[in-house]
This record gives structure tokens, C-alpha cells and sequence, in this order.
């Protein structure tokens, strides 16, 4: 539209190759030539949403193979077996390739010609033959609802193992994404973590593949899993207890069902969302125990802690998962660096309840028995407790401190 404006501004617009150099097909196939003259030397970047023109002109076919020099990324929506087939020499300046509701072939020359260079990798509904190899030197890996066809034939969700390979391929690995379902043996539990030294930034959706891998330097860690029963071996949570170790503040949330773990400190971010787990009342305990463990296998915690007991219900019955935190919190464990008890998450300031809350006198319990000097360092003073009327409050609720202090009894277990 703009080159019709004026004659000088069809000069300028013909004389800047990058503005050619995006070349998308899906509608038609005129522009190809121009656009491959008016890009000269430019990286190409190739945006393939269909073929069914394409194929229509040899011509044309012709001319993207005879590109495949400049191709720096390319979208794909449709493989391009033809195009690849003609190729005559390599992409050798390829390094991004997204692959979209595809079925990559068994034979797929195109990663053979491109795994030396390519530096990001996204497959998104897309599935890739059992005997695929893992591309080489990655940098960016981005997976949603990936399968794959077994040996018998068979589709399936990626397996576990064939991801790993993944990762054990790319040691070099800077970002790290996984969404969608994945094929896990109980087996699969004990398969021993890759450790991805670089990777800076992970976004995991799987449960079953947390505990895949392990980066101590990670700046930004998520971790989200919804409508499962099973407690992920310890190892699961290393990659985030590190990152812990970068933020100054943080909250840990435990309700029915449901664990999350949140903090954000720039450039540090970490958000670990467990959902559906409602097979086992005492999940979300137990996991949080693994986690804390894990995060606090060195040193503990130093960030400021705010804690939410957003139980449904009033407390009572066979099991209480806010009375069951605070057990979980109250009791010391041993510290091997220093050979002395400690607290878990000694920072903790800060605790949120719905109302009724808790009894008072279980968390006036809590309270002295963290500042007391049963461990050789005491935590830090809790300076306010809160009822709020959502656990997504945001006027911070009544702070009923100084009542819980000083009951004597259980006055709020009406």
C-alpha cells in the first residue's frame, strides 16, 4: 500500500530489503519473485500457512529451494516435502524452525540438513516419527501437545524418555517450555536429572517431566499442573529452590487441593501452581514438605515469607490442611552444614486466613514456639496475622495479632 503513495516512496521502500524479506504463503504465489529480488541479500524468513498454490507453479517451488542459503526461520504449518526434495544446497543460515499441526516425516531431510545450526526449536500439535533424533546445540525448546508414533505404528503422547533425550542433547539450553500431556511409566520416576547449566527461563506444564532436569542459575521458573493424584519424587523441586535463593519476599498458599508458591523479584521469578489434587487431603502438605526440603538443602530460605491458609471450610474433621502446615512449619529439622536444628522458612512475617481463621490458640502455639530457643537460631517474629474474605483480598484483611497473643483458650472455635 505504502509503495503506491508517491514515486519516491516506492524507491525507498524497493531499496530496503528487510521490508521483503518476510516471505508468507498461503494465498497466491505472485509475490514470491519480487519479493526474492527486492530482499537481495536479507535473511529470509519463510512463513509456509499452506501449499496447495504453491505446488501449482514449479516455478515458484523452485525458487524457495534455490533460497535455501538465506532461509534464517522458518513457520510451517504444512511440511514442504517438495521444496526440501529440490534443495540443493544446505539452510546452513536456518537457527529458527516452528513446526505447527504437522506430521514430520520418518525421512525428514530437513533436520538433517539444519541440526548443526539451529538454535530454536518450537513444535506446537505437531508429531514426530519414533525414530527421530534430537536436534543439536539448542538454545530455545518449545513443546506443546507433542506426539509421537510408536514402534507398532501408533500415535501417542510423547513419551517421557523421548524428551529427555531432548534435553540430553542440548546442554546449552537458555529456555525451556513444555505444555500439554506426556506418556510416563511409574519407572519413569527414577530416571536421573539432566543438568541444563545455562537455562535461564522454564515454563513446565507436566508434572511427570519436573523432575527431568536441573539449573541452578534460572531467573524465571513455572511450574503449573492441575487434576492429578501423585506426589513428584523430591528432585522435582530443585530447579525452583534455587531460583528462590535470588527473591526477597514470597508466598506460599496451601488450600484443599491445592499448593502455590509465588515470588517475584527482578529478575527472579517463581511461580509453582499445584491443582486438582483432591484424591489425597494430605497432598499438598506432603508436598510442600518435598519442596522445602529440597529449596532449603543448603541453606534456608532467606526471603520474606507471607503464609495462606485459605482452607473452604471452617476447621475440623479427620484432617486439617492449615493445622497440618503449621505441624509441618512448627517442627525443627536438622541443618548437616551447621550440625544444629533449625526452622523451616525462618523469615516467615506473615500469616492469611479466611475467616473464621484458625483457632487462636494453635497459631499462638506457632508462634512462640518459633521464637523460642529450641533451635540454635530462632525465626524471625511473626508481625501480623490476617482473616481476609477471599484468599485473592487485596486489602490485606484484619490483623487479629494481638488477639491471637493474647487468648487462652480457643475463643474463635465457635
Amino acid at each position: 500500500m505504502w509503495r503506491t503513495v508517491c514515486r519516491k516512496w516506492k524507491d525507498v521502500i524497493d531499496d530496503c530489503p528487510s521490508l521483503w524479506s518476510t516471505i508468507v504463503l498461503g494465498s497466491g504465489t505472485k509475490h514470491v519473485n519480487p519479493q526474492l529480488e527486492n530482499s537481495k541479500a536479507a535473511p529470509l524468513h519463510l512463513e509456509i500457512l499452506s501449499l496447495n498454490d504453491v505446488y501449482e507453479d514449479d516455478h515458484v517451488v523452485q525458487l524457495l529451494a534455490d533460497s535455501a542459503y538465506r532461509w534464517r526461520s522458518v513457520l510451517l504449518f504444512e511440511y514442504p516435502g517438495e521444496i526440501i526434495r529440490r534443495l540443493g544446497s544446505s539452510p546452513s543460515t536456518l537457527d529458527t524452525l516452528n513446526i505447527h499441526v504437522t506430521q514430520i516425516p520418518e525421512d525428514c531431510r530437513l533436520f538433517n540438513l539444519i541440526r548443526p545450526n539451529l538454535r530454536k526449536l518450537t513444535l506446537v500439535k505437531s508429531t514426530i516419527p519414533y525414530n527421530f533424533d534430537p536436534t543439536l546445540g539448542l538454545e530455545e525448546l518449545y513443546f506443546s501437545d507433542v506426539r509421537e508414533y510408536g514402534e507398532d505404528g501408533n500415535r501417542r503422547a510423547l513419551s517421557i524418555h523421548k524428551f529427555r533425550h531432548f534435553l540430553q542433547a542440548n546442554s546449552n539450553l537458555q529456555s525451556l517450555s513444555l505444555y500439554g500431556s506426556v506418556y510416563a511409566s511409574p519407572s519413569d520416576r527414577d530416571l536421573q536429572s539432566i543438568n541444563l547449566p545455562k537455562l535461564e527461563n522454564v515454563v513446565m506444564h507436566v508434572p511427570d517431566a519436573f523432575h527431568l532436569f536441573r539449573a541452578e542459575h534460572c531467573v524465571a521458573v513455572r511450574f503449573r499442573a492441575g487434576y492429578w493424584t501423585e506426589r513428584p519424587p523430591p528432585t522435582a523441586w530443585t530447579t525452583p529452590g534455587h531460583t528462590l535463593r535470588g527473591v526477597k519476599r514470597m508466598k506460599i498458599s496451601v488450600t484443599p487441593g491445592c499448593l502455590r508458591v509465588t515470588a517475584v523479584t527482578k529478575p527472579y521469578k517463581v511461580e509453582v501452581t499445584l491443582d486438582g489434587m483432591y484424591g489425597d487431603s494430605r497432598l499438598p502438605c506432603s508436598i510442600l514438605e518435598d519442596f522445602l526440603n529440597e529449596a532449603e538443602k543448603d541453606s534456608p530460605i532467606s526471603a520474606r515469607v507471607e503464609l495462606g491458609l485459605f482452607a473452604d471450610n471452617p476447621p475440623g474433621g479427620d484432617f486439617d490442611i492449615g493445622l497440618e502446615t503449621l505441624k509441618l512449619l512448627q517442627t525443627p529439622v536438622w541443618d548437616p552444614s551447621s550440625g544444629q536444628t533449625r526452622w523451616r522458612i525462618p523469615s516467615l512475617d506473615t500469616i492469611s486466613m479466611l475467616d473464621p481463621g484458625l483457632p487462636y490458640h494453635h497459631l499462638r502455639a506457632f508462634v512462640q514456639e518459633r521464637s523460642s530457643g529450641i533451635c540454635i537460631q530462632p525465626a524471625s517474629s511473626v508481625t501480623g496475622i490476617f482473616i481476609r474474605s477471599s484468599e485473592w483480598d487485596e486489602d490485606g484483611g484484619e490483623d487479629v495479632l494481638n488477639e491471637v497473643m493474647a487468648c487462652t483458650g480457643g475463643e474463635n472455635d465457635d
